[in-house]
């Protein structure tokens, strides 16, 4: 389409050439005048106009093939575990059985060419992705070994398991909320049996670098939230410290 358009141009080009040098005055003004050149319609030196019209429709359907395709790029690719287990079912026997044939047969053996029209890999977090990619594919894994051993293979299943996202985020939900209660709580318990500054100082460390890796893990914050955050968390760790070697208590 973009040579097409090119090629409307330089057509363009010379017809506005052709006409510049024209010795009637009328067909002469077109190239100056854009009203005249409007007005030149239906007369017979109104090839320029319908070049220019010709043009204008080339490029609304460039314009509008060009945004198309920048929602098209915009979609995510799909997760290589789920393109993997999808292409695994295609060629087993009991799933896909390779119905495909012929040229179709490698629709699904590019993952750069396949799009998404799910968000669930592009807004989730960190620990949404070790769950789903990780946990629950290890816990059926272990699941199916201990059904084979048990002879109590799931002929219906066609090695394809199904679990509810809801489900999951709700106990992704309850992982999230009992960090975010434990860890501040746990850094006091622990700075109050710590009688040594220097071993209180490492412990703030610690509980510092725990805090901003669980908020990499548990939100979608970007580094300069994660920053922002960890630095708050530091002053606060700081009073920690003052609060609890200044309270004059014996933990023994």
């Amino acid at each position: 389409m973009q040579a097409d358009i090119l090629h409307l141009e330089q057509e363009l080009n010379i017809v506005e050439y052709e006409d510049k040098r024209s010795d009637d005055k009328s067909r002469a003004s077109l190239h100056a005048s854009f009203f005249n050149l409007k007005e030149s319609s239906g007369e017979r030196h109104d090839v320029q106009w319908n070049k220019v019209k010709e043009i204008q429709e080339k490029l609304g359907l460039y314009n509008r093939a060009l945004f198309l395709f920048s929602r098209v790029q915009a979609l995510p690719n799909p997760c290589m575990r789920d393109l993997n287990t999808l292409q695994k079912w295609l060629d087993r026997p009991e799933g896909g059985d390779l119905f495909l044939q012929g040229r179709e047969a490698d629709t699904w053996s590019r993952q750069n060419d396949v799009l998404t029209l799910s968000q669930f890999h592009t807004d989730r977090d960190a620990l949404t992705g070790v769950m789903n990619d990780m946990i629950i594919p290890w816990f059926y894994n272990l699941c199916s070994r201990w059904d084979k051993r048990q002879g109590r293979q799931n002929e219906d299943s066609n090695g394809v398991w199904h679990y509810q996202y809801d489900r999951m985020m709700v106990v992704l939900n309850a992982i999230s909320t009992v960090l975010s209660s434990l860890l501040p709580s746990t850094s006091i318990f622990v700075l109050y049996f710590l009688r040594n500054p220097i071993a209180r100082l490492a412990a703030i460390m610690v509980f510092t670098t725990i805090f901003s890796s669980t908020l990499l893990l548990v939100t979608k914050a970007r580094r300069i939230d994660i920053f922002a955050a960890t630095t708050a968390r530091t002053r606060f760790a700081a009073v920690q410290a003052v609060f609890v070697g200044g309270s004059g208590l014996d933990p023994t």
